[in-house]
């Protein structure tokens, strides 16, 4: 019995040991990476972060900086952009990509040219998609309980109405903004051009003529993915086909 028990302990206590490694692990890379970049070897420190998992915002603002000081913007702005998903109310973040895209020029391309796109735009971004699902369960639940309260409480009309409208609001703002975010993501994935200047043809083959020209860092949205070919559309509608290793996804699946 006594010996069953010892195995038993030093098999959880195996299985705890190793799990405390797993997970200071990413702390311990995190760390080194951080080292290799205030010595100043931030191509080593790129290549630190990218083994770090799982990719935080931290992680991904961190390797945005690694790339900046190697005068990469392009890949500056993608990482700073993944950065922002992950943390989209984050000052820092939200400065150094703004920082990065003027230092390109792109901050303009990379706003919708209608005030009503930059204003859903600004709105859906502001949260993430865990943030929108919460917000969808609240008003979810607000719903039941105004619901609850009409019947248990019927002389409560404008106390139970006020929480009524509020969970609807808030039920149908969050499903509509986590169902464009989810399905944006999947239907037309948002990306950077990380490289030079980038052709963007009227059709996927090398000798198609030039339809108009991507700069470095601009966000466009993937229409169509042909292999080595991608169909994109930049913020003011304008669509053609690019190289994909011209692209940097901001998502990826």
């Amino acid at each position: 019995m006594n010996l069953r028990r010892y195995s038993y302990n030093a098999i959880v206590l195996a299985w705890l040991l190793g799990w405390s490694a797993a997970v200071a692990a990413p702390g311990d890379d995190f760390k080194a990476a951080n080292q290799l970049y205030d010595a100043g070897k931030f191509g080593e420190a790129v290549a630190a972060y990218e083994k770090v998992e799982p990719k935080t915002a931290h992680v991904y603002y961190n390797l945005g900086n690694a790339w900046f000081r190697q005068n990469k913007l392009g890949l500056a702005v993608l990482y700073y952009a993944r950065a922002r998903q992950l943390a989209p109310r984050d000052p820092d973040i939200l400065a150094n990509l703004k920082f990065a895209q003027q230092r390109l020029g792109v901050d303009e391309i990379n706003t919708p040219p209608r005030a009503p796109q930059r204003l859903l735009r600004s709105v859906i971004e502001s949260r993430t998609a865990s943030e929108w699902s919460a917000g969808e369960l609240v008003g979810l639940w607000l719903l039941a309980l105004a619901i609850g309260a009409r019947v248990y409480f019927p002389r409560l009309r404008t106390g139970v109405l006020i929480v009524a409208v509020v969970g609807f609001v808030g039920f149908g703002l969050s499903t509509f903004a986590l169902s464009y975010q989810v399905i944006g993501d999947h239907t037309a994935p948002q990306a950077m051009i990380i490289t030079g200047e980038t052709e963007a043809r009227f059709a996927p083959v090398t000798d198609s003529t030039v339809h108009f020209r991507l700069a470095e860092g601009t966000q466009v949205s993937i229409r169509e993915d042909r292999g080595q070919w991608l169909m994109v559309e930049r913020a003011d509608g304008q669509q053609g086909w690019v190289k994909s290793e011209a692209i940097g996804r901001i998502t990826n699946f």
